[in-house]
Formats: structure tokens, sequence, C-alpha cells
């Protein structure tokens, strides 16, 4: 068989995997926690958390899709971690748009809820210790154990564990210095530099990747894979970081830019200086964001996963715009065939 038809094959059961065994619980998982949302007593805090599940709720799905690398008998525990971490991200990234006394602060201590939550036994803190809130009547600390409970039924979570606590850090501080930025901080630079991004990248790429949640959802799938090793965990956060981590934050940022600009808010795109230089980059870092996967165990199903995730950003309406047309172009060649038929999946899914 052919490589082409082998990848063809490994992207049609990456997308059954997804919508057979993982569309439906990751739903569930929403709903869930939109009940528990709804209890919560502060009503500043309780309209952010039904804001993240409602407006962020396509974030859920679409990193559910991490769940397909669990096998069948770990993937619903997988699921749930994986769930529960990124609501908390989505809930924690809504009240890091506002205004706070000491606003880096109040996000460095928010966000040290999700290296928490990777590291099972780890207890609460005061999470709100700087924030104008904090009565939520537990459910961010619930948000945590629910992910704590269901990383230590999986079989090789003491090998991996470790470097999905270290990307989950890596996550929330880089979340906060972008909330900053926001703001008009100037630490965001100076934390980037010193995340020691490879030959080639600007900080600004480096940071994007930092702060992407895709590195801890794919180290938890790996936990749930019985034989895991450190040194195959080692491998996939370097895939993940910064190459695919930082191609899923530049394209979330490419559909979000004429909104963002509008907004005032931070973007990573505008840190080029053209759109020509943005599809060059964009280009270039899903190349060498596709080369990674090979070196990872189940190469194909991580590719798989790379176009599905790329393939939800470049659905969107906004990717179609006169600046982001030309950079959504060059994307779909840089990631190949396999990807057109996800985008069209992908546009039919948002109307749904």
């Amino acid at each position: 068989m052919a490589a082409r038809d082998r990848d063809t094959i490994a992207v049609a059961g990456a997308l059954g995997a997804y919508l057979t065994t993982v569309l439906r619980p990751a739903r569930h998982e929403l709903r869930r926690w939109q009940i528990e949302a709804r209890s919560i007593p502060d009503p500043v805090l309780r309209r952010h958390a039904l804001a993240a599940l409602e407006e962020k709720g396509l974030n859920v799905e679409a990193v559910a899709v991490f769940a397909t690398l669990a096998p069948r008998a770990s993937r619903r525990a997988a699921l749930g971690a994986i769930a529960a971490l990124q609501i908390a991200i989505d809930y924690i990234d809504s009240l890091g748009e506002e205004e706070a006394p000491a606003a880096l602060e109040d996000g460095l201590q928010l966000h040290r809820a999700l290296a928490a939550a990777v590291t099972p036994g780890a207890g609460p803190v005061d999470w709100y210790r700087f924030h104008p809130q904090g009565d939520d009547g537990g459910y961010l600390s619930r948000l945590v154990a629910a992910c704590q409970l269901r990383l230590r039924s999986l079989p090789s979570q003491e090998a991996v564990l470790p470097l999905a606590q270290r990307a989950a850090a890596r996550c929330g501080e880089g979340q906060s210095h972008t909330h900053d930025a926001a703001r008009g901080g100037d630490e965001l630079e100076g934390w980037a530099r010193r995340q020691g991004g490879p030959a080639g990248y600007e900080w600004w790429e480096v940071a994007a990747g930092a702060s992407s949640s895709v590195a801890v959802h794919a180290l938890i799938a790996a936990a749930a894979a019985p034989g895991s090793t450190a040194e195959q965990a080692a491998l996939i956060e370097a895939a993940y970081f910064p190459s695919i981590g930082a191609l899923t934050v530049l394209l979330d940022d490419l559909i979000d830019l004429d909104a963002d600009r509008a907004a005032g808010e931070h973007n990573y795109i505008a840190y080029y200086p053209s759109g020509e230089a943005a599809a060059d980059r964009l280009a270039a870092i899903a190349a060498e964001a596709s080369a990674a996967t090979a070196q990872l165990p189940d190469p194909r199903r991580h590719a798989a996963i790379l176009a599905g995730v790329a393939g939800f950003y470049l659905s969107a309406a906004e990717a179609e715009t006169p600046f982001a047309g030309p950079i959504r172009a060059q994307m779909l060649d840089a990631l190949g065939p396999d990807t057109r038929p996800l985008v069209a999946f992908m546009r039919l899914r948002r109307r749904i």
C-alpha cells in the first residue's frame, strides 16, 4: 500500500474514532460542567464560567480529538481529563480578560491550577488570591480534581506526567503573559526568549507555542497508552512545542485578527510585518510540524490530528478574508491534500 493511501486511511480512522467514541462523551462533559457552573455563587465568576462553556465549547470538542490517540480501554478516562483541563483553561482565559489590580500576578496564580490538574495528589490552593472575586463554590478546584482523578487510572502516568506538568505550567505562564501584553505589559518578549525556542523561530512564535495547550493533551493521551516511556514523552513534547502549539495559536489568532484589532486585543499574527511574511512563516511551521509527527509513536495518527486541528481553524469563515485567504491557501498546500476534506467536514460541523 502506498504511503499516500496509508495517510488517507489514518485520517479516516482518526475521524471515525472521533465521531464514534469521542464527540458524544465530549459533549456530555460540556453539559456536566455547565450544570456545575450554574451553581457558582459569585455572579461575575458564574457569568465567566458559563460564557466560556458557551462561546469556547468548540475548543473542548476540538482538543477531544487527542483522546483518539488513547487505546479504547482508557480513552474515556483520557477524554475526561482532557475536557476538564481545557474547560479550566477556557474559564481562566475568560477571567484574564477582566481588569485586575495585579493582573499578571492574578493570571499566574489562577493558571497554577493547570499544572495542579495534571499532578495527581496536588492539593487545592487559593487560585483567586489576587483576583477581585473568589467565591466560585469550588468550581475550579473541582475541575482540577476531575482531571487528577482520571489521570490516576492511566497506565503510563508516572512516566509521562512530569513532562505534562512542565507543559501545563508553560501554557499557564504563556497565557498570563499574553493577557498582560494586551494591557500594555512589557514582559512577554523576555519571558518568551527564556523558553529556549529552536533556531529560526521568532520570539513571538515561541510565545505562541508555549501558550498552547495541545502538548499537554497529547501527553495525557500518551499516559493512557500502556508502555509509554519518558523518552517517548520527550519526543511528543518536542514535536508539540513549539511547532504544533505555535501553529494552533497562530491560526486561532489569524481568524480572530479583525475582531482583536477592533477590540484592541493582543494578537500574535500582528507581529508579522506583512501578510506575505505571515503566510511564509506559517507554511514553514506547518511543514516542520508535519515532519515532527513522523518521529512519534503512531505517527500517522498524530499527523491526522495535526491536519484536523488545522482544518478546525481553516474551516472558519474568517480564514477566507482578503488578508487571511492567501495564508490559508499556503497552509493547505503545506499540510497536504488530506487536510482539505477535513476542512470541508469542519465547515459542516460549525453549521450544526
